[in-house]
């Protein structure tokens, strides 16, 4: 049997899920350094899995071994460990916060206080910032699983130049149909479209969310990622910083909070609800020294990495990647040679059943392991 299929609507279904896919990438990782800080986003890239694989093909078509963002490895162990060294510093009154509280020779009252402030806050972001990384995972584990599946058909296609299908629903038999005109306008497509996608996320991603922050690890590092989206009053405008950021903190006084700054510094007499107006005097330069080093971090990073970064990126890839209006209609000939049809049938074994190894190509969706 011969015939003719028109591969316009797979390329187009590549080309609209890799848009997709990039599109999220930008927003989620955009979103949880404006809603979190830039620590977070670095927690999250620092250590991945189902990041590489092929893409394009194969080399011998020009086709490439490169990455996409994949799927965070050990993330929520570090957050809980990072939870837990934290609360045991703050009864400690190890963090930084309180070793700089108590040099004002406070009342007993009022270290209590700061220390019910610190867990209190403790307590409502390690759920906020939980919930908002399995949030950006769950989303970019699905897109990406939703772009592999089309990766994972057309890498066949254009490097075998053999499509086909199960002959029923259960496998076994398969049709196998040998591409019998040329592929070249396909695979060129292809692969331009590949090499666009593979340069976001290799040039504008990747790379640039180095887990740098603060004293990464240690308890003031610690204080940074779960306490700096909470201290962004209008104070801050008046403080100085590396550089001009002024565009900047503005919009990260829109996306965060205030409310640690100031329950911190609430003023009461007896100490139960505050501290007295005397401490506060001895602790608002003291706490403001420390938040500017938090906030200057994530000013000093707004532009490279997200303005210029995966913003920048993600407009250049839309302007590259454009949908095929033109057919891509090639001709095929069924064939009933074992080698061609085992072939394909292991294809379409690791295309349905998956494969379990470290790459994105050939998963399924529970596969995906988050950890």
């Amino acid at each position: 049997m011969t015939g003719t299929t028109n591969y316009k609507n797979i390329i187009n279904n590549f080309v609209g899920n890799s848009k997709a896919y990039s599109l999220d990438v930008k927003n989620r990782l955009t979103n949880l350094f404006l809603f979190n800080n830039m620590g977070v986003v670095e927690e999250l890239m620092h250590s991945r899995t189902f990041n590489l694989g092929e893409l394009g093909g194969n080399e011998s078509i020009g086709g490439l071994i490169t990455s996409l963002v994949g799927v965070p490895n050990d993330l929520f162990q570090r957050v809980n460990n990072y939870y837990t060294t934290l609360k045991t510093a703050i009864s400690a009154e190890t963090t930084s916060i309180q070793v700089s509280f108590n040099t004002l020779n406070p009342t007993d009252n009022e270290k209590l206080y700061i220390k019910e402030t610190l867990n209190k806050t403790l307590e409502h972001q390690f759920e906020y910032m939980t919930n908002n990384l399995l949030l950006v995972v769950n989303s970019l584990r699905k897109s990406q699983f939703d772009l592999t599946k089309v990766v994972d058909k057309l890498n066949f296609i254009t490097v075998n130049a053999y499509d086909g299908y199960y002959q029923n629903t259960f496998g076994g038999l398969v049709t196998t149909q040998q591409l019998t005109s040329s592929t070249t306008t396909l695979i060129q497509a292809y692969t331009g479209d590949s090499l666009s996608l593979s340069n976001f996320i290799t040039e504008y991603v990747n790379p640039i969310f180095t887990r740098n922050y603060p004293e990464a690890t240690l308890i003031r590092g610690i204080e940074y990622l779960f306490f700096s989206n909470q201290v962004y009053t209008n104070k801050s405008l008046s403080f100085s910083f590396d550089g001009s950021y002024e565009e900047e903190l503005k919009k990260l006084i829109r996306f965060r909070e205030d409310q640690l700054y100031n329950n911190l510094l609430k003023v009461d007499e007896n100490g139960f609800k505050g501290i007295k107006v005397r401490t506060k005097r001895g602790f608002e330069p003291l706490l403001n020294d420390m938040i500017k080093t938090w906030i200057n971090y994530d000013l000093k990073f707004f532009r490279p990495r997200i303005t210029n970064g995966v913003e920048t990126g993600y407009e250049i890839l839309d302007g590259q990647l454009t949908s095929y209006t033109s057919d891509f209609n090639i001709e095929f000939g069924t064939t009933t040679g074992a080698t061609a049809q085992n072939l394909l049938r292991n294809n379409l074994r690791e295309r349905t059943g998956g494969v379990q190894d470290n790459k994105f190509n050939f998963k399924l969706e529970r596969q995906l392991i988050i950890s």
